[in-house]
């Protein structure tokens, strides 16, 4: 039996609900059909990590990043070898983290690009490929030496009680860029015209290293440039399936940003290798409402267990936009931050959804789409609800049989709201208007 529940609408819905059109769907959540258990949500820290360390309001945006958006996982640049202080920032995001939440983050090491002297073209920009040799007509690449920079990294972030939860050997290995990179090819590739070293060989090595350590991270690959042209399955498939932990990638092709709905390639994924946990680990084009459905594909479509945001903080952009730090006076607030519409859609989710609740099944009709996570002990369970909408508004009644229905409380962004509190729900109906988010968390 259902506790009858009654939604409290704020005034903004009320407004809403004279001017709009109503659909009325029955929504059932399936606590015992489930699906992929989550490790969490994150996102990058590139290349404007002194922008956080040195900004005057670091601990707000510290206590915005760890706690109210509760992020578990943040992705850094391994630039071992190269930027010698970049693991003493990486070491004040892990305690700031742990002084916040109480537990110390999830780190996911990923290199954009090794060291010059490890690099082709002597310059660890500019694309290049890995370092080779030729003796007697045979030509080798050097994989022992991109190994042991990985391990040198290793130790350092050992050295400083930092030991990532997962690493990634290269970012984007299909894509040669101005800044740091460095190209891989799914197995060698020597013609006249190319000479690039190939990724199962590179994560080969760098497996090995990995296996004779204590603390062992976790190696997820390739991280592609995006999930189209087969290019995920294509490295995937000529490597050691047991050397990686979970399949990455980014969302850069094989995505409509406009319009995520239509992405077919993000089902194709949830197809290929469903035994493995999938990550997203970069993407951050479209609008703020295409995140929504973005995460929503990549966790209903796809499976994933983590979904990552670009970029975390950026000049003008990003889930925080931050102001240069060394000039108070160039800032656009008084604060020298802000946080963008994109942190409270990316906030829906990340906020209600925690590491070890498993995604349960859901039954609604079209346009209103529906994502139920539960947690170990079947008595919490948030509930993602996105109306796609333009013109309409939906009212949703939820069911979970055989289970009752404590208490509820929901939060929503739309327009004109920032994962704002809407009330307590009453009679298991929660009304959602038009192009809104709204997250429902609910006791058993």
């Amino acid at each position: 039996m259902i506790m009858g529940l009654l939604l409290m609408l704020s005034t903004n819905c009320k407004k809403e609900s004279s001017t709009a059109a109503i659909d009325e769907y029955d929504l059932i959540i399936d606590p015992d059909n489930q699906f992929q258990t989550v490790e969490g949500f994150g996102a990058s820290l590139a290349y404007y990590e002194t922008w956080l360390t040195a900004h005057p309001n670091k601990k707000e945006i510290y206590n915005a990043i760890f706690k109210e958006l509760s992020l578990n996982i943040l992705r850094v640049r391994n630039a071992y070898d190269y930027d010698a202080e970049m693991v003493d920032r990486v070491s004040e995001f892990v305690q700031e983290s742990e002084a916040i939440t109480g537990k110390p983050i999830k780190i996911l090491s990923t290199s954009w690009g090794p060291p010059a002297y490890l690099k082709s073209n002597n310059d660890c920009t500019h694309g290049g490929t890995l370092k080779y040799s030729i003796s007697d007509t045979k030509m080798e690449f050097d994989y022992s030496g991109f190994a042991g920079w990985w391990e040198g990294a290793l130790n350092e972030y050992n050295s400083k009680g930092i030991y990532p939860a997962y690493i990634s050997i290269q970012n984007e290995p299909d894509f040669s860029a101005d800044y740091e990179s460095c190209r891989f090819e799914p197995v060698e590739k020597i013609t006249g015209t190319d000479t690039i070293a190939g990724y199962n060989k590179a994560l080969e090595a760098v497996y090995n290293m990995v296996e004779e350590r204590v603390v062992k991270p976790k190696l997820l690959g390739p991280e592609s440039v995006g999930v189209g042209y087969n290019v995920v399955e294509n490295y995937i498939n000529e490597l050691n399936i047991s050397y990686i932990y979970g399949i990455a990638h980014h969302l850069y092709h094989g995505v409509d940003a406009d319009n995520p709905w239509i992405s077919t390639d993000i089902t194709k994924m949830g197809d290929f290798h469903p035994e493995i946990p999938h990550f997203q680990t970069e993407y951050s084009l479209g609008d703020w409402f295409s995140l929504a459905g973005l995460m929503y594909k990549s966790l209903n479509d796809e499976n994933v267990v983590a979904y990552l945001y670009w970029d975390l903080i950026w000049d003008g952009s990003g889930l925080i936009s931050l102001d240069f730090p060394w000039d108070e006076s160039s800032w656009t607030n008084l604060k020298g931050y802000a946080k963008s519409k994109y942190f409270y859609v990316f906030k829906q989710f990340s906020a209600f959804i925690h590491p070890g609740w498993k995604r349960t099944g859901t039954s609604i009709d079209n346009n209103v789409e529906a994502l139920a996570f539960i947690n170990s002990a079947h008595d919490s369970v948030s509930l993602v609800l996105i109306n796609r909408y333009v013109d309409k508004q939906s009212l949703v009644r939820i069911s979970v049989p055989a289970y009752t229905i404590d208490k509820a409380s929901a939060y929503r962004t739309s327009a004109n709201e920032n994962c704002s509190q809407i009330g307590i729900l009453n009679n298991s109906e929660v009304m959602l208007p038009p192009r809104s988010i709204t997250t429902v968390v609910i006791s058993l």
